[in-house]
């Protein structure tokens, strides 16, 4: 096909030019042959994973495992998980008319992917979770539900988290199979406690639903009174989580995990359902998860002066994931000092909504073993505000207007362990602050 040349060759030039080939050849092919990915000969497997947070991830350790099973795989690996960056990726595995790979791995942005889906049909679609995220953009979580709704076909086997109900809503209009995985009660999960409840009525008969317990925002064991609208049927459960240990089982198989993030562990969960489903040996599967390397953009941890750092990526405008890493801080006993710090709430756009702190669940930082908090970056005064309305001592909020004292800051005025909940644009300044040599201190 014409389009598959043209699009390798502006593949070649932009890397020439050391451009970002992401999405500019899949732009230029799509608007020259609108028809273009509809007469592709795709493999039978076609699996995508779309949601709020996790897709990455989840799409890098699939590939993984399926090239460990001595699979060709074809995935947009450049990050660009729109349409574009879509037809980039497949533009520049195609051979004649034909995709040149076993399988089709795809991450796909939760609003986008109903455009997707209108060229190429997922045999198997991963929604790792609908959460309260990028509130100027997404609006609530209902819109996103719906966009992803817009999406789905009856072909398509449908694999979601079955502890979240508002996942669970799926099983309402989605006429194709539907597949659960979720996590069973920990020491970690909770009962009763202030946290932000996302989802709190049926949405079959409008009932209130009642929780069991928790395990962050409105995840957990629900149940309608009303109607038979519950978690159940979970068809891949983490039945034990051994955090001494580092190991959680699922449905008997025992993994060694290195991420203790209730999101990795529904990440991994999902991951192991789909391979499951595809007959993929388990040995496979576990050996790969469980020397799959952790991505330290995401999850880092180190020691220096005889301290622990443990770097958490939180995105801005996701109150989920601040308060799993918040939940994550809490499982360490010790003395430790928090770091609280962004410097671009979005890249996308140019509104500056800071509505998003309030639905976190910042009251976890009253612990007596929190030493300090420190908040960083230009936008560090509004963090302190939210954490003075959670209670926190205004003597144990620290203010920096940036980066550049931090070393100083953590070295002379806390103690403890260092907890750096930080947007994606402070992640690298951080550890490169922290981590200065001996000879230039």
């Amino acid at each position: 096909m014409i389009g598959t040349f043209i699009g390798k060759s502006i593949t070649k030039i932009e890397k020439l030019f050391k451009f970002n080939a992401s999405s500019f050849p899949g732009k230029v092919v799509l608007k020259l042959f609108p028809e273009y990915l509809k007469k592709v000969k795709y493999p039978e497997n076609i699996i995508m994973v779309t949601g709020s947070s996790g897709k990455g991830s989840t799409v890098s350790l699939i590939c993984d495992i399926l090239k460990n099973n001595n699979q060709k795989v074809c995935t947009n690996k450049e990050g660009s998980n729109l349409i574009f960056g879509v037809a980039t990726a497949i533009v520049n595995s195609v051979r004649g008319k034909k995709l040149n790979a076993d399988a089709l791995v795809l991450e796909v942005d939760e609003r986008y992917l109903k455009i997707v889906t209108k060229h190429i049909k997922p045999k198997y679609l991963i929604v790792n979770n609908i959460t309260r995220d990028q509130p100027p953009r997404q609006g609530t979580f209902d819109i996103v539900f719906n966009e992803i709704a817009k999406g789905l076909s009856e072909e398509t086997n449908l694999i979601v988290n079955g502890d979240d109900p508002i996942l669970r809503k799926f099983s309402l209009i989605h006429k194709g199979n539907i597949t659960y995985f979720g996590l069973d009660k920990t020491k970690y999960s909770y009962k009763d406690r202030d946290d932000i409840k996302d989802y709190s009525y049926c949405p079959k008969c409008h009932n209130k639903l009642i929780f069991d317990y928790y395990h962050y925002g409105s995840v957990g064991n629900y149940k309608c009174t009303k109607c038979d609208f519950k978690r159940d049927n979970i068809d891949y459960s983490i039945t034990k989580v051994d955090y001494k240990n580092n190991e959680i089982t699922i449905n008997n198989d025992k993994i060694k995990v290195k991420n203790y993030i209730l999101f990795n562990l529904y990440n991994i969960a999902g991951v192991y359902s789909l391979c499951s489903m595809l007959n993929i040996d388990k040995d496979i599967i576990i050996n790969t998860i469980e020397n799959s390397e952790i991505n330290k953009k995401i999850f880092n941890e180190f020691e220096i002066d005889n301290r622990k750092y443990c770097i958490l990526n939180c995105k801005a405008e996701n109150n989920a994931t601040y308060n799993l890493s918040l939940i994550y801080t809490a499982m360490d006993k010790e003395k430790k000092t928090i770091v609280l710090g962004l410097r671009e709430i979005s890249r996308r756009y140019n509104h500056f909504d800071l509505s998003w702190l309030y639905d976190i669940y910042f009251e976890l930082l009253n612990e007596s073993n929190i030493d300090k908090v420190i908040c960083a970056g230009p936008y560090a005064y509004d963090i302190a505000t939210r954490l003075k309305y959670a209670n926190i001592k205004e003597e144990n909020i620290i203010i920096l207007k940036d980066l550049t004292d931090i070393k100083e800051t953590i070295d002379n005025k806390t103690k403890g362990n260092i907890y750096a909940i930080l947007n994606f644009d402070y992640v690298n300044p951080f550890i490169e602050k922290v981590q200065v040599k001996e000879e230039e201190k």
